[in-house]
């Protein structure tokens, strides 16, 4: 435990000392993140009538954009950053200090999911001044939130063992989450899909993170959002087992 708390110590004191990764983990996120908002929130007005009252369009969209931004930084975050250590060298160093593949793992997936939490928190901030939204965060969807970056995380470090330079890892990850968004119902109704899509909604890992966020924050279904936090906890540790058992820096 004393070298994951050393290696999370250090590793946030290197990523806040660079002014490059403030802009990549908040100022562009922020900047992404309102442009959903304002693009999405264009598209239409009239609220389902199960929203709770004082919603405007974009409080409606809020959980699926949260989502999205999850997929897409959580993944592209685990993979970049180890398709990097591996071609500059790093791991290569690493393996030669105490510290396992293991507990390195450990301490940035706490990391990774501590940053893009940040990161959610600053956007919705920003949006909350600029186009006066209404957040409903409580501790179920704090904690989809959670568990979806763990998910999306663990994918990253996936894509990560097969990839082998950042061109690749970003192309695999943002085209993964572009897919994901078009099939997940996040702003597309599942019922207007073709038939051969709805099957694809059943299994893709984003609907049950984008409508875990919606009962949670919009209708107040407590009960659904439960289920749905139980089967994004449960792919997110099984993507994460998957990754770590197929992850060693020894080889790079």
């Amino acid at each position: 435990m004393s070298r994951i708390s050393t290696d999370l110590k250090y590793s946030f004191i290197e990523t806040f000392n660079d002014k490059t990764n403030i802009a990549i983990f908040f100022i562009f996120p922020t900047i992404l993140f309102l442009l959903l908002g304002n693009v999405l929130g264009g598209l239409g007005s009239q609220l389902p009538n199960n929203t709770a009252s004082g919603m405007n369009y974009f409080d409606f969209l809020l959980p699926g954009i949260l989502a999205i931004f999850i997929t897409m930084t959580g993944a592209q975050m685990a993979a970049g950053t180890i398709v990097n250590y591996r071609k500059s060298g790093v791991f290569r160093k690493l393996a030669t200090t105490p510290i396992s593949n293991m507990e390195w793992i450990a301490a940035r997936i706490i990391m990774w999911t501590v940053l893009v939490l940040l990161s959610l928190a600053v956007a919705i901030f920003a949006a909350w001044l600029i186009m006066g939204i209404h957040p409903n965060i409580n501790l179920i969807s704090l904690l989809l939130m959670v568990a979806g970056t763990a998910l999306f995380v663990g994918f990253g470090i996936l894509v990560a063992n097969f990839v082998k330079d950042e061109g690749a890892a970003f192309t695999v990850t943002m085209g993964t989450a572009f897919l994901l968004t078009l099939v997940s119902g996040t702003f597309i109704p599942v019922e207007t899909m073709p038939w051969f899509l709805q099957y694809l909604t059943k299994i893709s890992p984003l609907t049950y993170l984008s409508e875990g966020l919606r009962s949670s924050m919009i209708t107040g279904n407590t009960g659904d959002a439960v289920t749905d936090l139980a089967i994004v906890a449960g792919l997110g540790i099984l993507l994460f087992g998957v990754g770590t058992a197929l992850f060693n820096w020894k080889e790079d």
